[in-house]
């Protein structure tokens, strides 16, 4: 059986996904509210993150394209601002994990 995206977020440490930065910079995105999820199924799930006003250190930048997917019980993400091949654990995708942990 798959386990959900919802399940693996709890399973997966963020802390373990991103570095500090990103951590504190997504925390900031998710609380200002600039998490807009667009679908959420047991096995895909799709936001737009960002957008806000700001520096960095209040959430503000560019808004994103981000999805996260459970697929064979494996956790992975995309964000549309990550270079190609290189799916960092962003700002981004750390906002849309904690609105799918509150």
């Amino acid at each position: 059986m798959n386990k959900s995206v919802s399940q693996l977020l709890i399973d997966t440490s963020i802390e373990e996904l991103s570095i500090r930065s990103n951590i504190e910079y997504g925390k900031e995105i998710f609380k200002r509210g600039g998490v807009k999820i667009v679908l959420s199924t047991n096995t895909k799930v799709e936001a737009w993150v960002g957008g806000l006003s700001g520096d960095s250190k209040s959430g503000g930048g560019t808004r994103r394209h981000v999805w996260f997917y459970s697929k064979k019980s494996q956790f992975s993400w995309h964000c549309s601002g990550n270079p190609k091949d290189n799916d960092i654990f962003c700002k981004h995708c750390v906002a849309l994990a904690y609105s799918l942990l509150k």
